[in-house]
């Protein structure tokens, strides 16, 4: 963890820490680093108070999104990138479910067997794409992380063989189209998050800083 990554850590941790029932949001498209940065942020506060909830398993299978049309791009399958590839109000009725105390079985996946998350614990972290597009009075911090196109695709290559048994050619192909559905229909969200970040090989950069927390 570098020192950018470190400072930010520390801040939402002494946001988080302050007694009080908190919902953070994490979210970016994929391959940003959110994964990674919400899991040492859940380290750092410790297991013990906090629920990790991940939104990859809200995203609608792909044999059910080729039944969709992108109209401004024809020619390719629908991406994560836009709202239509989640199930939002699942999502959303989950995170409702423990902001009222009541306990959620997470969904199975593959590469992430279910598990009980307890209302009783102080914070809840969101994290994953399907964030993005829910209402921000659900959540009282949020933090967008993004990356350029060599790196994510170069991080895509490195997880999604290896964590997601996926094959190189796909991913390669798929990339264009993440992209360039990225530019159109997700990145308009980066700037509704109090925190803003970059993550590239060049190092973490914190673009935007609001809610009074850089002071």
């Amino acid at each position: 963890m570098n020192q950018g990554e470190r400072s930010l850590v520390e801040v939402v941790k002494n946001y988080l820490l302050d007694g009080k029932k908190h919902t953070l949001a994490i979210y970016g498209h994929g391959a940003s680093g959110k994964s990674t940065f919400a899991k040492r942020l859940v380290e750092s506060l410790g297991r013990e108070r906090v629920n990790l909830l991940a939104a990859d398993p809200y995203i609608i299978d792909g044999e059910y999104r080729d039944l969709l049309a992108v109209r401004e791009f024809p020619e390719q399958k629908v991406t994560a990138c836009l709202p239509v590839a989640h199930e939002l109000k699942s999502l959303k009725r989950d995170i409702r479910a423990l902001q009222s105390g009541c306990d959620i079985v997470t969904i199975d996946q593959p590469w992430a067997p279910s598990q009980r998350l307890s209302a009783e614990k102080s914070i809840l972290i969101v994290e994953g794409m399907s964030v993005a597009f829910l209402r921000k009075e659900l959540f009282d911090l949020s933090i967008c992380f993004y990356t350029d196109t060599a790196t994510e695709l170069e991080r895509r290559l490195a997880r999604d063989t290896a964590v997601r048994g996926r094959d190189v050619h796909w991913i390669r192909q798929a990339h264009t189209s993440r992209r360039q559905q990225y530019e159109h229909y997700y990145k308009m969200y980066q700037e509704e998050a109090d925190f803003l970040i970059s993550q590239t090989e060049e190092g973490f950069g914190i673009d935007k800083i609001s809610n009074g927390l850089g002071k």
